[in-house]
């Protein structure tokens, strides 16, 4: 008969309640599984912590406060990221992503790393990867999904181009496509649309005024019967000079890997147009 693993009230108050160690931890710390550990645990009578809790374990830090990675920060939260707290009373905050692309995971750990605990899962099944970012309540900014860019960042124009690039580099399409370089963002964020296309104008970047492609309900994939959600609006740029001009001032607020190397692909398309 298997001897009794014995683990002290008091240590395991300790070690699950203060330290928030999981069942897990404790179990190694004395050499028995995790199962031990919960049925010690039944035995004190004790409640199990909520999840929030246990996620609080992670060292988190404020927010540094820099407007201009706030500004990108909200630029990729409204183009790509799910943000929320497990209950209304939770300290923590989570920002999540499902992507296939490991340079929006590399995205992720840049923004988040140094603020609190980055998981990525790998889903063998369909290549997909699931992030998720437990910070601390500092980020509430990041909380709301709003589609109107809030006034501090239009009226400067470094944190619009930061608002900008974040929203490029969750949304954009930049690229060369018959031979010509190519800029364009479709969304639904009809609002966030229009107010690119006012950047365009105080820059003095020519484009053509936002249209709608698609229409709410309107079916675009037949076989699947995949339908819009809401209208989707189109902003593009395709003038050499006014899209190279753009690019150009862009390119210092830029993180994700494939849009940068994109962007520079551009770049040199137009040279080369202009030395033929």
């Amino acid at each position: 008969m298997r001897k009794k693993i014995i683990i002290p009230k008091n240590e395991l108050t300790r070690l699950y309640y203060k330290e928030n160690k999981s069942k897990y931890k404790i179990g190694n710390i004395y050499g028995c599984s995790f199962s031990t550990v919960l049925n010690r645990m039944r035995e004190y009578g004790f409640k199990p912590l909520s999840r929030s809790v246990i996620q609080s374990k992670y060292t988190k830090k404020n927010f540094s406060g820099d407007k201009k990675a706030k500004a990108y920060m909200l630029g990729f939260r409204l183009g790509d990221l799910n943000v929320y707290k497990t209950t209304l009373k939770s300290e923590v905050i989570i920002t999540r992503c499902h992507t296939t692309n490991q340079d929006q995971v590399d995205v992720m750990n840049d923004l988040f790393k140094k603020y609190g605990q980055v998981t990525v899962k790998k889903n063998d099944n369909n290549k997909s990867i699931t992030v998720n970012c437990f910070l601390n309540d500092s980020f509430d900014f990041l909380l709301p999904k709003s589609d109107l860019v809030e006034e501090w960042i239009t009226e400067n124009n470094k944190f619009s181009l930061a608002f900008a690039a974040g929203y490029i580099d969750a949304e954009a399409n930049i690229g060369v496509y018959d031979k010509r370089a190519r800029f364009k963002i479709d969304s639904y964020d009809k609002n966030t649309i229009f107010w690119f296309f006012n950047l365009f104008k105080i820059n003095r970047i020519s484009c053509p005024k936002p249209i709608m492609i698609g229409r709410k309900g309107q079916i675009y994939n037949k076989e699947r019967g995949y339908k819009y959600n809401k209208d989707l609006w189109r902003i593009r740029v395709s003038e050499s000079k006014s899209l190279e001009k753009f690019l150009k001032i862009v390119k210092p607020y830029l993180k994700h890997k494939k849009r940068i190397a994109d962007l520079n692909k551009c770049l040199i398309n137009i040279n080369d147009r202009r030395n033929k």
